[in-house]
């Protein structure tokens, strides 16, 4: 990795089970094949300013939704996030992305696969469309998150101050998430999810300002943009070949 580049961040696990006990207060909680979530971050500081929402506990009517039988297990799984960074050049760049996995496949709305858009307050709402136009599976993905309590604030590193409280979190978002094939001609086709649903989304904002509400759209630099498409285009140009 390079300085460059920073931060880096990279999701270990999506939608595992874990299954032990913690400690909070002087009281012990056990859990036992539990949804869970891992991720890191590494480099100088978080961004200048970003969101983040993950949810894989979600409810849906397995019978119309491609599920091989009903089941308490859900294998849906949704990792969404942005930010506005520094680049080379004492440039800014805002990125964002919307990764689903569901019933094994991996769905992922990436600066460089396609486009994505938000809209997120300073605290309580989070809206993130996007799509994938260049991808193996084209498709289109809404996210919306809303909360009412006032999460918790959070120390982040950054730059001049070190850990500093600076991004505020919730484990208690209301999240809803529909994704739909895209067709031929790039417009919605079959549904694939159709509004899944749970209280148990986890939401954050940090850095800022956050004056108001956010919109934007996800804006990778062209050179770099090339860079990073060029694994997912030597594995196209490979599928191709074997079909010959």
């Amino acid at each position: 990795s390079y300085p460059i580049f920073e931060p880096h961040w990279q999701v270990t696990m999506a939608d595992g089970r874990a299954s032990g006990t913690i400690r909070w207060k002087n009281t012990t909680y056990e859990f036992e094949n539990a949804p869970f979530y891992a991720e890191k971050n590494w480099g100088g500081a978080f961004p200048i300013k970003w969101y983040w929402c993950q949810c894989n506990s979600f409810t849906l009517n397995a019978s119309n939704h491609n599920l091989d039988a009903a089941t308490d297990e859900i294998p849906l799984s949704v990792t969404a996030g942005g930010g506005t960074r520094k680049v080379p050049l004492g440039k800014l760049e805002s990125l964002g992305m919307v990764s689903v996995h569901y019933n094994g496949t991996f769905y992922e709305a990436t600066p460089w696969l396609g486009d994505m858009v938000w809209e997120i307050s300073p605290w309580g709402y989070w809206k993130m469309v996007g799509n994938c136009t260049q991808g193996e599976i084209p498709f289109f993905v809404e996210l919306e998150a809303i909360t009412s309590v006032p999460g918790v604030k959070l120390r982040a590193p950054t730059i001049s101050e070190g850990m500093a409280y600076f991004c505020r979190d919730s484990f208690y978002a209301n999240v809803t998430l529909s994704l739909w094939e895209l067709d031929e001609n790039l417009n919605k086709g079959k549904l694939i999810i159709d509004g899944a649903n749970s209280y148990q989304g986890a939401v954050e904002v940090g850095g800022g300002p956050w004056w108001d509400t956010w919109k934007d759209t996800s804006r990778m630099k062209r050179p770099l943009k090339f860079l990073v498409r060029l694994p997912y285009r030597w594995k196209n140009l490979m599928k191709k070949v074997r079909r010959r």
